[in-house]
């Protein structure tokens, strides 16, 4: 079978019309070093190798005209297990099968027929996925086979991301965003164990490199100061948190988490690499925006607060700013909305708990306790793992009656959203009253009320005062 036959040339549509852009659109992809590519006829492709996004990624760099003359070695055994993934990935990817439990036959024989029929190779030389982040040590068959083939150019590709997007043991992929910086290539010399040498070297120093430490997720230097701007909508929370984000970026860096990720340093917003989170968390939004009952309203909803708070993270990993402004309060809106749905069951115990479950999952809390009864939602969300929400360092209530809040609404224009209404909008107020006294009490987080019916500097003046005194209060401890 040639790649001009028909069956080739679905491949090719599949890999440029559905896996390339779901790969981008789900993940992010970011290359450096493409052109390094560019004109050769034949090659290897070696890189680390820490998930199964791995050859996904590097097949997502070839050029077009390459991707069929493309096999990666990879294992049978593993892909076996499952009979439609086996036939899924043999299918798109042919690739050279090793079985690492029979051994039968010899890959690096394979593997060279597949380079004299004009193919090319990608191979993970650790042999295996190793601990996320690391290289391990490189095994020799990639030198076996350079050895043999002396004029076949080897690119070094080190890859950065899947280890956290896809990581060995999980079941479901995270949008993070991917890195490939792929390498000079190289005829590489010596004996089997020099050629192996070098080349993990090579793939060792692309690591080290400074496009490879731009991206690397690095400790924070020191620890963030989180702020949640908490507010029923018309409020004005969205324009304080603003107004607060850029005013106290007069002397350290902020970011802001709001309808979008914004970053102040020195009163001026940054340039920032957008995030594959965000762009979900604004569409997802926008569906919640466009619900017509509270029913269609909850699941988007509760989605876009789950990546907002995802947000702050994201925030952490790749910008590490020394405060955060957040425009709402995930763990405490997801809380406080409670109220809409059940509100005979909606009390403080039900928000101490609530917070309890949100925050830290609530290991000791027992599975027949009323609470999750009542909000079975708790109890999926602790079941999925999503319930590990942040408390923040400090709160801003922006507090007005929704007489005042309906008005601001209107006039703004357009369709109101299917909670704001006076009477929704004066339970969510009571809501969140009640459960910023929660954390307050229990968690010990300072909490402002702010009367937002008066101007925004007088506000926005108030609010400062509270953040300095917050924060020199968070600094003592």
């Amino acid at each position: 079978m040639t790649d001009r036959q028909p069956a080739l040339s679905l491949r090719l549509l599949i890999h440029l019309l559905l896996l390339r852009p779901l790969l981008r659109l789900v993940f992010g992809v970011n290359v450096v070093g493409r052109e390094n590519l560019k004109g050769l006829d034949r090659f290897i492709l070696a890189a680390n190798h820490n998930s199964h996004l791995d050859t996904l990624l590097l097949f997502s760099v070839l050029p077009i005209r390459q991707i069929l003359r493309t096999h990666p070695l990879a294992a049978r055994d593993y892909f076996s297990k499952q009979r439609w993934l086996f036939a899924a990935v043999d299918y798109l990817f042919r690739p050279i099968w090793i079985d690492r439990v029979r051994k039968e036959g010899d890959p690096i024989e394979e593997t060279l027929e597949k380079i004299d029929r004009g193919s090319n190779i990608i191979i993970f030389p650790e042999g295996t996925r190793g601990e996320p982040g690391q290289i391990q040590e490189f095994r020799t068959g990639i030198g076996r086979v350079v050895e043999r083939r002396r004029d076949l150019p080897v690119v070094p590709v080190f890859l950065l991301g899947p280890e956290r997007s896809l990581p060995k043991r999980a079941r479901f992929p995270l949008p993070l965003w991917n890195y490939v910086i792929v390498g000079l290539p190289q005829l590489l010399k010596g004996e089997t164990r020099d050629v192996t040498r070098s080349l993990q070297k090579s793939i060792e120093n692309l690591a080290l490199s400074e496009s490879a430490q731009r991206h690397r997720r690095r400790p924070a230097k020191k620890q963030c100061f989180t702020i949640g701007v908490l507010g029923i909508d018309g409020s004005g929370k969205s324009t304080l948190s603003r107004r607060l984000a850029l005013e106290l970026s007069h002397s350290t860096g902020v970011g802001l988490i709001s309808d979008s990720l914004e970053l102040f340093e020195d009163l001026s917003p940054k340039e920032l690499q957008p995030l594959l989170v965000e762009k979900a968390r604004q569409w997802i939004g926008a569906q919640a925006k466009q619900a017509r009952s509270l029913v269609r309203y909850k699941i988007p909803k509760l989605t876009e607060l789950l990546l907002r708070d995802r947000m702050l993270d994201e925030t952490l990993r790749w910008y590490r700013p020394d405060i955060i402004v957040m425009d709402g309060c995930p763990l405490l809106n997801m809380t406080g909305w409670a109220t809409l749905y059940r509100e005979q069951h909606f009390n403080e115990d039900f928000c101490a708990k609530a917070v309890r479950i949100l925050s830290s999952g609530a290991e000791g809390l027992h599975t027949d306790d009323p609470v999750l009864r009542n909000f079975p939602e708790l109890r999926y969300l602790k079941r999925l793992k999503l319930d590990r929400l942040h408390i923040p360092d400090a709160i801003i209530f922006v507090d007005v009656d929704p007489k005042v809040a309906i008005r601001r609404i209107e006039s703004r224009g357009g369709r109101r959203q299917v909670h704001e209404t006076e009477e929704k909008l004066d339970k969510l107020r009571a809501a969140y009253l009640m459960v910023c006294r929660v954390i307050e009490r229990d968690h010990e987080v300072p909490v402002c009320r702010i009367d937002a019916e008066r101007s925004i500097d007088v506000v926005a003046s108030e609010a400062l005062s509270f953040i300095e005194l917050a924060r020199a209060e968070s600094r003592g401890h």
